[in-house]
C-alpha cells in the first residue's frame, strides 16, 4: 500500500492506515518513499546529479544525508520521519537517490538497503 501527503512527499511499505493516516504496521524492510533535502549544502548542491546515490545517517535523532565521501549533503524530514528514525535504531540502512533537481530543491526517493 502507498499514501502521499500535502507536501509532495509519499511512502510504501506494508501497513494499514488508521484515522490520521498513520501506519499502524509497519515492515522496516519495505519502509521507502520521496521527500525533499532540507537545508542542502551549496557545496553539494553545485555537484549533485539525478540518480546519485546518498548515505542516511542517524545521529541525535537527526536524519542527514551523506554523499559518498561522508560530507553533510543536508537533511530530510518526511512525514514518517518517526517511522525512518524507528528502523535506523533498530539497526536498517537506507539510502537516498536524487530523483529531480528543481532550482534549489532537490527532491530524493528513500529505499533500504538489502
Amino acid at each position: 500500500m502507498s499514501g502521499s501527503s500535502s507536501s509532495g512527499r509519499s511512502y510504501s511499505g506494508e501497513r494499514s492506515f488508521g484515522g490520521l493516516g498513520t501506519p499502524s504496521i509497519m515492515d522496516c524492510s519495505n519502509l521507502q518513499g520521496s521527500t525533499k533535502v532540507i537545508s542542502p549544502t551549496m557545496i553539494y548542491f553545485a555537484k549533485a546529479s539525478i540518480g546519485s546515490k546518498l548515505k542516511i545517517e542517524l545521529k541525535d535523532e537527526i536524519v542527514s544525508l551523506l554523499d559518498s565521501s561522508d560530507n553533510a549533503v543536508g537533511g530530510i524530514n518526511p512525514t514518517w520521519i518517526t517511522l525512518l528514525i524507528d528502523c535506523l535504531k533498530k539497526g536498517n540502512n537506507y539510502e537516498a537517490t536524487i530523483n529531480d533537481i528543481n532550482g534549489a530543491a532537490i527532491d530524493v526517493y528513500i529505499q533500504p538497503i538489502h
